[in-house]
């Protein structure tokens, strides 16, 4: 098992890269299939939250996932890291927003995930960046 594992000898950033990828690989695929988790996250707005629009976030989300993947075994490549930056920016401005000034979120165990984890992911990985790049 620890084949798999991301190395954890500069830090553990890694792991909290790999934790979110495969929760967002999850959340991709249960998008394509159902919408009940993702109306539980966007539910001021609930009725706007179609199977299209899941289908379009579960993309999206795969893409954050693969970006987040490659930084998990890349953690030192400049590149990487910083597209994985720019999925915790994303990620964190969209539900952000949402909550915010759209309106379309209320805090609930749907949505608190999605928060925190963008807010830890981008936090960390902008105040480490010069440890992991160095």
């Amino acid at each position: 098992m620890t084949s798999v594992l991301p190395s954890a000898d500069s830090g553990y950033l890694p792991y909290f890269l790999l934790l979110s990828t495969v929760a967002g690989t999850y959340n991709a695929f249960q998008n394509h299939f159902v919408i009940w988790q993702s109306k539980e996250i966007y539910s001021r707005k609930s009725d706007e939250m179609t199977f299209l629009a899941g289908r379009m976030f579960g993309i999206w989300t795969a893409l954050a996932s693969l970006i987040r993947g490659m930084a998990t075994y890349n953690v030192n490549d400049r590149v990487a890291y910083d597209l994985a930056i720019g999925t915790y920016a994303l990620a964190t401005w969209h539900f952000t927003s949402e909550w915010l000034i759209f309106g379309s979120i209320k805090p609930n165990r749907g949505s608190i995930g999605p928060l925190i984890v963008g807010w830890t992911g981008l936090i960390w990985t902008l105040t480490q960046r010069d440890h992991y790049l160095s």
